[in-house]
């Protein structure tokens, strides 16, 4: 393999799994360490050999960069885009988590009026026999 050969292998393979930023690092990086070897007096050839597959040295890049974007693309559904670990639930458990914070939030604001209603039943009952007392003897 190339120099030029393994560069563009590293260039596909790092393309769309690592930010343009760390894309351009790498590339560089690699780009340098070729020229260094080359200059202490070792062929293309031991150079390139000794580096080994871009496709694997890009999977490692991918994965220690941090990014969300290393799944492979049978694991993001053929989307162009990957989520992180986080997001990739099923829909059901999504509707189900959905659906049990909806029944707390019920059971809550039913537990409060509750509480609450036999307090506030009595008071009202009291205003509105004030006014209409009012009203009749006015």
């Amino acid at each position: 393999m190339t120099r030029q050969e393994f560069m563009e292998k590293l260039r596909l393979a790092l393309n769309g799994r690592v930010s343009s930023e760390i894309l351009k690092e790498n590339m560089q990086f690699y780009e340098d360490y070729i020229n260094v070897e080359i200059r202490k007096g070792r062929t293309e050839e031991e150079v390139m050999e000794g580096l080994g597959d871009p496709r694997l040295i890009a999977r490692t890049i991918a994965e220690t960069s941090g990014s969300t974007k290393s799944a492979p693309q049978e694991e993001r559904g053929g989307e162009g885009r990957s989520l992180p670990l986080v997001f990739r639930l099923p829909l059901w458990v999504w509707l189900l988590a959905v659906l049990l914070i909806l029944a707390v939030i019920l059971s809550v604001v039913f537990s409060v009026i509750s509480m609450v209603l036999p307090v506030l039943i009595p008071i009202l009952l009291v205003l509105l026999l004030v006014k209409v007392f009012r009203d009749w003897f006015n």
